[in-house]
């Protein structure tokens, strides 16, 4: 009997559950941001040049957003995260769980190479230090096809005008993509990201069974642009497979159409936020407030389970697009939105001495809790300056 890997029968699972519906108006971040400060009675002032959205309640500021970074973010903290490589160095100091990368510039392809000949055991992830949208990454690298990665992810880095294309080398961990938003200190919503694929049905074409699903993610405005992309790239990879497009896939058959489970590249998002395990959300949790002056932020994990105890941090987000968690492609709708501005107003009330409700006494516990471990990492830091 042919055994079948946790990923696939994660992919087969979820091939059960209903595409969710959005229409436009619901599929807009400024319309979920307005429809939660109506709720919350709050009042939402827009500057469009600078594009901040600021926030009030009775006439007080009470926050902003400058784009999708919260006001509660640093540049500090904003410019450790920007850089993948520095993220990853500081959150190993932190002692979070991160998988071990090296960094190379444009002309060390070399040593980079001989890098990964060193143990020929593992495959391994080129990333960009600072491109977003899966842009210039590389994924399931050895040394045979190492140069000809190497050069495109170079390639693209230099056509998106980046001024000294380099790249991170990291072991390549098979398994889940999750992102984590941790919202001013809390848990708000987990999204399992899951790679472009097609299930065979023993009738129905790749090429046809691909048209379905792009098809579908048409009716629907948040993933109307985000479709599986037919190009020259997916008919090398599936000629390395043995397939063409015209080929047709056994019953039940999973077929993974790209390595990189990125929604613009026809993705599935699918909310597990009831099923993450408690170890992974106290890794996001913590790996947020280990980062000075960050409360707010989306947390992209590697993990071969997502109900088990192990993950791997691989970005922290300060201009996390919470959007997603708001409109999954299946599973459960979170709002992230909603608890961001509720907690801001959680926070705002408590520093000026206003009156909490009792559900709002019962979250400022909660945001007290995680300022005190703040303080905690904060300490932490110090005593590494000081050494």
């Amino acid at each position: 009997m042919k055994t079948i890997d946790l990923r696939t029968k994660v992919i087969l699972q979820c091939k059960e559950l209903d595409i969710n519906n959005y229409d436009g108006k619901s599929s807009v971040t400024k319309n979920i941001i307005d429809d939660a400060a109506s709720e919350l009675n709050l009042s939402i002032v827009r500057d469009t040049k600078k594009k901040i959205t600021n926030i009030y309640y009775q006439k007080k500021q009470i926050g902003y957003l400058k784009g999708l970074k919260v006001s509660t973010t640093s540049r500090e903290a904003f410019n450790i995260c920007r850089d993948k490589f520095k993220l990853e160095n500081y959150l190993t100091k932190m002692e979070h769980s991160t998988l071990t990368s090296k960094h190379f510039g444009e002309d060390e392809k070399a040593l980079a190479l001989k890098y990964i000949e060193d143990d020929k055991e593992l495959t391994y992830v080129l990333k960009p230090i600072s491109l977003a949208g899966g842009d210039g990454i590389e994924l399931d690298i050895s040394t045979e096809n190492f140069s000809e990665m190497w050069d495109r992810s170079i390639r693209v880095q230099k056509s998106k005008k980046v001024k000294k294309p380099s790249c991170i080398v990291q072991p390549f961990v098979k398994g889940f993509d999750i992102r984590v938003s941790v919202i001013e200190g809390q848990y708000s919503s987990a999204i399992l990201r899951l790679p472009a694929h097609i299930i065979g049905d023993g009738t129905k074409t790749i090429n046809e069974l691909i048209h379905e699903k792009n098809n579908n993610r048409i009716q629907i405005p948040y993933f109307k642009k985000k479709l599986i992309p037919v190009n020259n790239k997916l008919k090398n990879r599936l000629a390395d497979k043995g397939y063409t497009l015209e080929n047709v896939l056994d019953r039940g058959n999973v077929l993974v159409l790209s390595d990189i489970s990125n929604l613009t590249l026809g993705g599935e998002s699918i909310d597990i936020t009831n099923d993450l395990s408690d170890e992974i959300k106290s890794l996001a949790i913590h790996s947020v407030a280990s980062i000075p002056g960050m409360s707010t932020g989306g947390v992209d994990l590697m993990t071969e389970d997502f109900k088990g105890k192990t993950a791997y941090i691989i970005e922290v987000n300060t201009n996390a697009n919470h959007t997603m968690h708001h409109l999954p492609l299946k599973g459960d709708t979170t709002r992230p939105f909603y608890d961001l501005l509720q907690n801001l107003l959680i926070r705002h009330k408590a520093e000026n001495g206003l009156e909490l409700t009792s559900l709002e006494r019962d979250k400022y516990k909660e945001i007290y809790a995680f300022d005190k471990l703040k303080i905690n990492y904060n300490n932490k830091l110090f005593q590494l300056t000081e050494v």
